[in-house]
């Protein structure tokens, strides 16, 4: 990728890196945090696990329909304004989400969470982008690394509240005001590139940027699910209690995290599509390692395993995105990130579809077909120069 010359003062440009890196932490955090209250708020809510499914659905539909809203509003008015505005509205509907105990207000909360999250997760890749031509060196495996130290840290902060007993959701409100003032704190760092003209910020898919986007699609798939439905997983299979079971997550985040951050040097070593096929089997083995032991130790060192092995399968996907001829840096991922991200938002409730007529285990199981579909398909990716 080319360097973007002349936008900003290197102290600008560092700044931004940190920025942005801040607000993929704090996007991070949220999922990880909600990730350890599923089974409180599906407890709270009366729910069963098929309804729980129709309510991760509500979820993927709200994210789904402002992905193509968010790739519009950041061609209008840059993907720092839309980043900073979609982050506010994602503190403040996770922590709507998380004290909803009434069926219809529940429902609501998850589709305005699944909107604030789908529109957060373009906009701030693509001002990542943006961030990664100005400096002129490869960077989105740390970015998404900053993403995974969210999960991690929301998955164990959500665990201690739950075992304080603040599950109730009093926890998630103090989050949630935590992650919208430091939004604030971060605003004035975040990159601004006044946006093209007549730049292309979304297209359908089609030839690279649909086979990048179905690839992104099954990654998404597995993390999405192991965001939803690793918690019940563990309480089922090993008898973990909700507070240990959210550890699972964690074993998951805390691996991806660590090797996302050598991810940019592992890629120049090894070559991305090396990278990608050892990525897909890891993930292919690590879920049937999750699912077929009963023990929680082993479960949750098949969740590190997937961890590791898809830790730089996105970042790989998004920096080809990045290189797509003919569209810009922020069109190609908003494109190839919008395809993608239903794989994230959708595959948890398929799975739970799949979990309410079998387990939660067979489900995942299937998923773990994802990762030899990855693997076959690697050659798609160009290697990083």
């Amino acid at each position: 990728m080319k360097p973007i010359e002349h936008l900003q003062p290197a102290q600008s440009v560092a700044a931004a890196r940190w920025a942005i890196s801040a607000i993929f932490l704090l996007n991070g955090a949220g999922i990880g945090l909600w990730a350890a209250h599923v089974p409180t708020v599906q407890a709270r809510a009366g729910i069963d696990t098929g309804t729980l499914g129709f309510l991760l659905l509500t979820i993927a539909g709200g994210a789904i329909a402002a992905m193509p809203l968010s790739g519009w509003l950041s061609g209008r008015w840059g993907t720092r304004a839309v980043t900073l505005a979609s982050a506010l509205a994602f503190a403040l509907t996770s922590a709507l989400l998380m004290n909803m105990g009434e069926l219809l207000p529940l429902f609501l909360a998850a589709f305005a969470f699944g909107a604030s999250n789908g529109m957060l997760d373009v906009c701030m890749n693509a001002n990542a982008a943006e961030v990664e031509a100005a400096r002129g060196v490869p960077t989105m495996s740390s970015f998404h690394g900053f993403f995974s130290l969210g999960g991690l840290v929301g998955a164990a902060i959500g665990g201690l509240l739950i075992g304080a007993g603040w599950g109730d959701g009093r926890g998630a409100l103090a989050a949630g005001i935590v992650v919208a003032l430091a939004v604030l704190l971060c605003a004035r760092f975040v990159l601004a590139v006044p946006p093209a003209p007549h730049g292309s910020h979304f297209a359908l898919p089609r030839g690279p940027a649909l086979f990048l986007g179905l690839l992104g699609l099954l990654c998404f798939a597995v993390e999405g699910a192991l965001v939803d439905w690793s918690a019940l997983l563990l309480t089922e299979r090993t008898a973990a209690d909700p507070a240990s079971a959210a550890l699972g997550y964690s074993a998951f985040s805390v691996a991806m995290a660590g090797c996302r951050f050598l991810g940019d040097r592992l890629v120049q070593r090894f070559g991305a599509r090396r990278i990608m096929v050892l990525g897909g089997l890891g993930m292919s083995c690590g879920l049937m390692l999750a699912v077929l032991s009963t023990h929680f130790i082993l479960s949750a060192l098949g969740f590190a395993l997937i961890g590791l092995s898809a830790a730089n399968v996105v970042p790989v996907i998004f920096a080809a995105a990045a290189r797509i001829p003919g569209m810009s840096a922020g069109g190609g991922l908003a494109t190839v990130a919008t395809l993608g991200y239903a794989g994230l938002l959708m595959a948890p409730p398929l799975l739970g579809s799949i979990a309410a007529h079998t387990n939660i285990a067979v489900a995942l199981g299937i998923l773990s077909l994802s990762g030899l579909v990855i693997a076959a398909g690697a050659r798609v990716v160009q290697p990083v120069k």
